[in-house]
């Protein structure tokens, strides 16, 4: 990178966060932004221009898109990135049967291999446990290129912050931690960081720390979010309401931070870093909490039950399935876990699903046709929606 910016940027991985660097990218001034997915949808919804086609919905990109759609280009194949003078690594690391995958880092590795050139800089933002970038893409990208590390290939870590749904944070002003695998490789991901995308930058001398710090940041929320559920369900047996409880710790104003009960925390990252970093260090507090976030759709159903009990219903509507109220990202949704836990406490009930932002989970074509089905709807966000007189329980607000 002569300048500031490189001329050509490769992404590797279209999703969430890889969709969202590419914009940034190029309204930041990138000439040209190559997007690699093994996905040909996703390809295929990125090349064709259309805003309304993006499998990202996120404000950030979608109001975005026009401005940038001549700079992004999508390829299922790495050879598209070649001539690349840096890249961005944003591929997942999905948990799959209880444990994560690093597949696809380490296949990111072997496609780079083909395509890096001497003095490019690969910068990883995928979540990963310390030593996780060296040990399963900086050490078999330099093996198979014969580069050497810090010296003809560069690697860095940067670890994604997004916050979907946030008018708010976007990748224009959410600080980033970088770190690297050499002094060389760090002055050249500030480069791009900090003189090229314009974001708020610190850096660490250990790219440990970075890889760690991002574990620590969504653990800490786990373990927040599964100790006031732990306390809902003892406060509950008590007949205390324990968002009273929460508002009234909530004046001191120091040394606290509110957390909300919940039929558990999903998404993506939550119950993977935790887990990650579960792993890595043997944490009990770790295993406690996650064991509690595992357990709290049971729960959640359990006081459902109680509730669809009193109205007589049969036919329960699940109306809103994302991972937060209203959110159009099902990934771990508890949600979809109550729905399960309720259907099996109750086999004699028949439980359907529907949200308007994700179809292909939904059980009905429209809004209409799921209310007229449904004798109660349990809904999750979407407040203030007509229920045609249907009683309506607020998962939320269990």
């Amino acid at each position: 990178m002569a300048g500031a910016c490189p001329r050509r940027l490769a992404v590797i991985g279209g999703g969430f966060v890889g969709l969202h660097a590419a914009v940034h990218a190029a309204l930041r001034g990138v000439e040209e932004v190559v997007v690699v997915d093994i996905d040909p949808g996703v390809v295929e919804r990125i090349e064709s221009g259309d805003a309304s086609r993006l499998h990202v919905r996120e404000p950030y990109v979608v109001e975005n898109w026009p401005r940038v759609r001549g700079r992004i280009r999508a390829s299922t194949s790495y050879e598209a990135a070649r001539g690349a003078e840096a890249f961005i690594v944003a591929v997942q690391t999905p948990l799959r049967g209880g444990r994560v995958d690093y597949t696809p880092l380490r296949r990111a590795a072997e496609g780079l291999a083909g395509v890096v050139e001497p003095g490019a800089l690969v910068s990883s933002e995928v979540t990963i446990y310390p030593g996780g970038t060296v040990e399963l893409l900086a050490e078999p990208l330099s093996r198979l290129t014969g580069l050497r590390l810090d010296e003809e290939l560069l690697v860095a870590h940067a670890p994604e912050r997004l916050s979907p749904g946030s008018a708010r944070w976007t990748p224009e002003n959410i600080p980033r931690v970088v770190g690297a695998v050499g002094p060389r490789s760090l002055e050249a991901a500030l480069r791009l960081y900090r003189g090229c995308l314009g974001v708020p930058v610190h850096p660490v001398d250990d790219i440990r720390v970075a890889e760690a710090s991002k574990l620590l940041e969504n653990s800490f929320r786990l373990l927040n979010i599964s100790f006031v559920n732990e306390l809902k369900r003892s406060l509950d047996r008590l007949g205390i309401d324990v968002r009273r409880v929460i508002e009234a710790a909530s004046t001191k104003p120091f040394g606290y931070m509110p957390f909300y009960p919940g039929p558990g925390a999903g998404g993506a990252c939550l119950p993977k870093d935790a887990r990650m970093l579960e792993e890595y260090t043997g944490s009990l507090l770790l295993r406690i909490a996650r064991h509690v976030n595992e357990t709290q759709p049971l729960y959640y159903a359990a006081l459902l039950l109680k509730r669809i009990r009193s109205h007589g219903a049969r036919r329960i509507l699940f109306y809103g399935l994302g991972f937060k109220p209203g959110s159009p990202y099902p990934a771990n949704s508890p949600v979809l876990r109550v729905a399960e836990e309720l259907a099996q406490l109750d086999p004699g009930l028949e439980v359907r699903r529907y949200d308007p932002q994700i179809p292909w989970l939904s059980d009905f074509a429209g809004e209409e046709e799921a209310l007229d089905w449904a004798e109660l709807v349990a809904r999750w966000g979407y407040r203030g929606r007509p229920t045609r007189g249907k009683p309506v329980v607020q998962i939320e607000d269990l």
